[in-house]
């Protein structure tokens, strides 16, 4: 016989991702999740919750009903959810508002006890309030030659659960051009129906993927350390659209270099469903060897570069999104301590780009207590995203900072390190201090991941070990253990 309250002597309250504004909710009374009330003005609202609750939660889904009342008094991405004897309320002003009070309740839903099989679910007793305190909330995922999909979406859907709203997917090779068929690896598994798979799950779940094609430097688009390039290593004659050393700068002087990255731009917003930004990379090029370049001011070449590129993605009817490295002269004492990779005729060039290019301000240290480059990015007019990676102090410090100074968001990166506790500690940190200015980094938050990332999996329908937990296997590779 189930039970209508559960009395838990002793338990604490749930780890919810990302902490709320305002949680208040029982350590000691459960109430069975049987009824969900919606109260949002959205037409898609009830049939979201009804199909994904059925989901989530099987033959013990909840039933599902529409509050008829006024107009809701929260912001956009807002909502509120009370939890009593009388079943789960869900208020919000907004669909988003609705999925995000949805993600939080089934962080707390458990299993009924005392059972062999799950026979329905508990929720504890109380309140929720939340709401995002800053607008761009973003990850960096990347499309390596060895990714294969399925760790995409695993991203993105872990991602969407935690709230984020923006994920920049970067191919490395990997996108299967039509236009362009010879552009990039020729096995590469970024295919536009991968794409447009995995675009119609993160529209589902409320999160916008966004492109990135590298305009500048890492034009191999391969690891430096690899040697490759994705393209001329297999295709020789398109050398002259690259730099003659390594071939890992474009050839900026070289026009049909430029109208081939127009195009292959134009291939991914229709590919990802026109977003509104496309990421231009930008980061870590490096000085031009070909004659052509040489025979020009670089600056002017590089602002001409960026200028066309921006208008390209603007005539797209999205904004240009760029690292912030090369717009930094290297060895200038007022970024001591952070990364600027430029030139000075690099950092000169940035005062004639357009102030609709969002600044993208990787730093991957630790916490401090100012960063200078993202002041220097907002003082000249443009909106700055603060990228922090892996290190929790840091992340937590960067996104506080972002929110002190008013940032545009924060868009936190991966590159290759989309499994281990750099994930979890990337994941959960980065969607925390997002949504609350004030997050401190918790102990012991790792179980709560492994619990998400379990759920994200069901979702998938994973029955392969291998795509389970933070590691594809238990016992280290060399590498880990190096590491």
């Amino acid at each position: 016989m189930l039970l209508s309250v559960i009395s838990v002597a002793g338990f604490s309250s749930p780890v919810i991702c990302p902490e709320p504004a305002k949680a208040e909710l029982s350590g000691s009374v459960y109430h069975p999740l049987s009824k969900v009330i919606v109260a949002c003005s959205d037409k898609d609202a009830v049939s979201w919750a009804e199909t994904h609750l059925k989901e989530w939660y099987g033959e013990y889904a909840p039933a599902v009903s529409k509050e008829r009342d006024g107009k809701i008094n929260l912001g956009k991405e807002a909502y509120e959810m009370e939890i009593g004897k009388n079943g789960v309320k869900v208020s919000a002003a907004t669909l988003q508002g609705v999925r995000y009070a949805l993600y939080s309740l089934r962080q707390i839903a458990i299993p009924m006890r005392g059972t062999t099989v799950v026979k329905g679910w508990i929720v504890p007793e109380g309140h929720i309030q939340d709401s995002p305190t800053m607008d761009f909330r973003g990850i960096h995922i990347c499309w390596f030659h060895e990714t294969e999909p399925w760790e995409v979406e695993r991203l993105v859907r872990l991602a969407a659960y935690y709230k984020l709203n923006y994920a920049v997917i970067e191919p490395w090779g990997t996108f299967r051009s039509e236009i362009a068929p010879w552009f990039g690896w020729p096995d590469g598994t970024m295919t536009k129906q991968e794409v447009q798979r995995i675009k119609k799950i993160a529209d589902d779940l409320g999160i916008t993927l966004i492109p990135q094609i590298n305009v500048f430097g890492h034009a191999t688009m391969a690891r430096g350390g690899a040697g490759k390039h994705s393209v001329i290593d297999l295709n020789p004659e398109y050398q002259p659209l690259f730099e003659p050393l390594g071939g890992w700068n474009w050839c900026l002087s070289n026009p049909e270099a430029r109208k081939l990255i127009q195009d292959l731009i134009a291939e991914q917003m229709e590919a990802f469903g026109n977003p509104p930004y496309f990421h231009i990379g930008c980061d870590e090029a490096i000085e031009p060897s070909c004659p052509d370049c040489l025979s020009r001011p670089y600056s002017e070449l590089f602002l001409e570069h960026i200028k066309a590129i921006s208008e390209t993605i603007s005539s797209l009817g999205a904004r240009a999104m760029m690292w912030h490295d090369m717009l930094l002269e290297h060895g200038d004492p007022r970024w001591k301590g952070f990364y600027a990779n430029g030139t000075s005729q690099t950092a000169e060039a940035l005062k004639g780009f357009p102030k609709d290019i969002v600044i993208c301000d990787w730093f991957y240290e630790g916490a401090r207590e100012a960063y200078p480059t993202l002041d220097h990015f907002k003082s000249l007019g443009f909106d700055v995203l603060t990228c922090p990676w892996k290190d929790p102090a840091g992340i937590v410090s960067q996104g506080k900072y972002a929110h002190q100074k008013d940032l545009y968001g924060i868009l936190g990166t991966l590159w290759h390190h989309y499994y281990g506790f750099d994930l979890v500690n990337t994941a959960f940190n980065l969607s925390n201090v997002a949504w609350k200015p004030d997050f401190s980094t918790p102990y012991g938050v790792a179980y709560h991941v492994f619990n998400h990332l379990r759920q994200v999996g069901w979702d998938m329908g994973v029955t392969d070990p291998r795509r389970t937990g933070i590691y594809y296997g238990e016992i280290p590779s060399e590498p880990e253990l190096n590491n």
